[in-house]
């Protein structure tokens, strides 16, 4: 979907249950968020929007700390216009299927993945109320979105990087390319450079710009007119975000607080060149 150039726009990267990450850069953005987890619609004029994977990897506790803030300020951000978005990730997308109980995922190696990798389905089997919020949420997502300034500038948002032959189209598999992206995991030892060799082949020194997250890197990384901002919160390092205001791009980013105990990772790193 396009979206208006008339907004300002705060683009926050992979959050996975770091809501306190979430909130604290907002907050240094400008927002105002009362004792309700409710934030204050006059106190900044930008939009949110989220890039995907907001579950999965964290606590409990904080994974429904984390849903239960998006819908509250999804109903409240988004009731007279819309100012808050979200992209769907590969582990919305996973949870979902755990959750309405997809028949291809009924084997036991597909459980134990449940249980490493996708936890929030653990927690929406086991609390209704918390499961139809995230399905209206789910529901709510959006695929891609495109912010077309000018001839010069554009945004273009995706949770997972992908070919440039992808990004915009709806059909099944350009949407299966944009949520998620060739498996690291099934490609271990394979340097994210190799494995996804188009990224800096299809860069370009301009200003039309490609923002995903899904790759947990140690920190932005960039090559031309391609941005990872996925810089690994629940892994105990940062939660960053991109602000777009006109024509113009900025970045900026929270340190894990350290309120929950963080995931483990080994990084491969993006743009290692």
């Amino acid at each position: 979907m396009f979206i208006s150039t008339e907004d300002e726009y705060i683009v926050v990267g992979d959050i996975h249950g770091c809501i306190d990450e979430l909130q604290l850069l907002l907050i240094q953005n400008g927002f105002k968020i009362d004792q309700n987890d409710i934030i204050d619609a006059s106190s900044s004029d930008k939009s949110i929007i989220l890039l995907g994977d907001f579950i999965d990897k964290a606590d409990d506790i904080k994974l429904a700390q984390t849903i239960n803030f998006i819908y509250r300020n999804f109903h409240n951000l988004n009731r007279d216009t819309q100012r808050f978005y979200l992209i769907l990730g590969n582990h919305e997308a996973m949870v979902y299927r755990h959750i309405q109980k997809d028949p291809t995922l009924d084997n036991p190696k597909d459980l134990e993945k449940k249980i490493k990798y996708y936890n929030t389905a653990l927690l929406l089997e086991r609390d209704n109320d918390l499961k139809k919020k995230f399905l209206e949420l789910y529901n709510s997502s959006y695929i891609w979105l495109k912010y077309n300034y000018n001839k010069e500038f554009s945004v273009t948002l995706t949770h997972a990087p992908c070919q440039e032959k992808y990004l915009t189209k709806d059909d099944n598999k350009s949407i299966a390319n944009m949520i998620k992206s060739k498996s690291r995991s099934k490609n271990r030892g394979v340097s994210l450079d190799n494995l996804l060799p188009y990224l800096a082949q299809e860069a370009e020194d301009n200003r039309h710009y490609h923002i995903f997250g899904h790759l947990s890197q140690e920190n932005i990384r960039e090559y031309k007119n391609k941005i990872c901002i996925d810089t690994s919160a629940i892994y105990g390092n940062r939660l960053s975000c991109a602000i777009i205001s006109k024509d113009k791009l900025y970045f900026d980013s929270v340190k894990f607080q350290q309120k929950q105990s963080p995931s483990k990772q080994i990084y491969n790193t993006l743009f290692d060149f």
